[in-house]
């Protein structure tokens, strides 16, 4: 027997408010971006600017609400412009998105700064 229809319990607005990126205020953005020594060094360690910027965001998401979230750029780009100019003083970066490699190993590790075990 083939179902013809879904049962839906979450609506869109729900599933987005769950599983999308927070809307951090300017005060949310100097809370949750901010980083201690280990989160620096593990910032500082990655080769591309784009990825430490990413870390750095997607680590203050993952302290905000502990989902494993792959954002588009466009989705992102106010809290990537923070980090750029205020966490990790830098030029910026073009517009990119994370191959899902790429969001795995950023993941790895927020996990393990975060001391979270899946």
């Amino acid at each position: 027997m083939a179902f013809e229809e879904r049962v839906q319990i979450l609506s869109e607005a729900e599933q987005d408010e769950l599983y999308g990126p927070p809307a951090f205020t300017s005060a949310d953005q100097r809370f949750f971006f901010s980083l201690n020594d280990k989160e620096l060094a593990i910032a500082k360690s990655l080769r591309h600017r784009g990825q430490r910027y990413m870390l750095v965001v997607l680590l203050g998401y993952f302290k905000a609400k502990p989902v494993v979230l792959n954002p588009g750029f466009h989705q992102i780009k106010q809290d990537l412009k923070y980090v750029y100019q205020t966490v990790l003083p830098g030029p910026g970066c073009r517009p990119f998105n994370l191959t899902p490699k790429e969001n795995e190993r950023i993941y790895q590790r927020v996990f393990q700064l975060c001391n979270y075990q899946r």
